[in-house]
């Protein structure tokens, strides 16, 4: 999804009118209106704005990520809990290991998704 439908998206579902999102952001209503319709596009100070407004990342709104908010705990999966309880059983040397087979794993997987 790009950033227009998401913006769209995401004002409606705050009941938030063209004009009252650019009020916040200090713009134009037809500045709205432009982003929504893909003719223009946002500074990153308008992005950041708009992420802060929404409660979501930049990386959601400019559609590189489908989650809204990765620290929003409704997202966490009961597995992910399981997971954060035996994390949190560990020692801090186990904790360190822990952390950078996750990385590597994660840095594998970029790799082989190229």
């Amino acid at each position: 999804m790009d950033f227009s439908v998401r913006l769209k998206e995401l004002r409606t579902d705050n009941d938030m009118s063209q004009t009252e999102l650019a009020q916040k952001l200090n713009l134009k209503a037809s500045a709205i209106s432009k982003y929504e319709k893909g003719i223009t596009q946002p500074a990153i100070e308008t992005l950041k704005k708009l992420a802060q407004i929404f409660c979501v990342t930049v990386d959601y709104l400019i559609g590189l990520s489908d989650i809204r908010n990765p620290y929003d705990i409704s997202n966490i999966t009961p597995n992910e809990v399981e997971l954060v309880e035996h994390f949190r059983q560990l020692s801090y040397e186990n904790k360190i290991r822990i952390d950078e087979r996750i990385k590597t794993i994660i840095d594998k997987d970029i790799l082989y998704d190229k």
